[in-house]
């Protein structure tokens, strides 16, 4: 019996080329928000380590492995170093009887780097720590700093944090500006550009917050932070 001869084709070369073409465009298209989607994870994995140093530390104050606590922050212009510091009771009932400590700028000095028992950046324990970032900014230069006891009696800042109560950070590589106020007829959006914060009270109670600027605080206004 004769066989039936099958007819049997492959693609032309102009069918691939549109293959091709069509696969290009679509991954052209597609890159982007695959791009964005990737960058955001990574930001929000810094913030997340960020906010780990603070809770760290302030974990080990409620356990009472240390009596006085300090966040340092060094920020230049192509990165962001957050340490943790402890100090054990002896040492703080030490400071105390020192005049210079109980003022709150001099026993929070980010540059007084000898009263500290345990350092993150020389310290091999694992109560303090030294994290260095590259993806992520704030909107200041220079050394700063943020201290914490158990019952909140010593909180003190330097200077920069006076009055204030957040870190704000900027996941895009640039340092945060203020918004601009822009009148949409009755709403107005206001707030940082910083795209996160991490915010604390003087307890230690610390939350990684995210700018949502579609978040409705009143009639008016648009525009708040959204706890992670």
């Amino acid at each position: 019996m004769q066989a039936l001869v099958k007819n049997n084709k492959g693609f032309t070369t102009l069918e691939v080329i549109v293959v091709l073409l069509i696969v290009g465009i679509i991954s052209a298209i597609s890159y982007p928000a695959l791009d964005g989607w990737n960058k955001g994870r990574e930001v929000k994995a810094d913030m997340l380590r960020a906010v780990g140093i603070f809770d760290n530390i302030n974990s080990q104050v409620q356990r009472g492995l240390y009596s006085f606590v300090q966040i340092l922050i060094i920020s230049s212009d192509n990165k962001l170093e957050i340490i943790s510091r402890g100090m054990s009771a002896d040492t703080l009932g030490d400071q105390i009887s020192n005049d210079n400590f109980r003022v709150a700028a001099n026993r929070c000095d980010p540059e007084n780097d000898d009263i500290w028992d345990d350092d993150g950046r020389t310290t091999q324990r694992p109560e303090v720590g030294r994290v260095e970032f590259k993806n992520i900014t704030t909107d200041f230069t220079g050394n700063e700093a943020v201290c914490f006891s158990k019952d909140g009696r010593w909180y003190s800042t330097s200077d920069y944090f006076v009055g204030k109560n957040s870190l704000e950070l900027n996941g895009e590589g640039g340092f945060c500006d203020d918004h601009l106020d822009t009148n949409d007829e009755k709403k107005v959006e206001k707030g940082p550009q910083c795209e996160y914060r991490i915010a604390w009270s003087r307890f230690g109670n610390i939350k990684l917050e995210k700018w949502n600027k579609r978040k409705k605080i009143s009639d008016e206004e648009i525009g708040g932070w959204i706890a992670q």
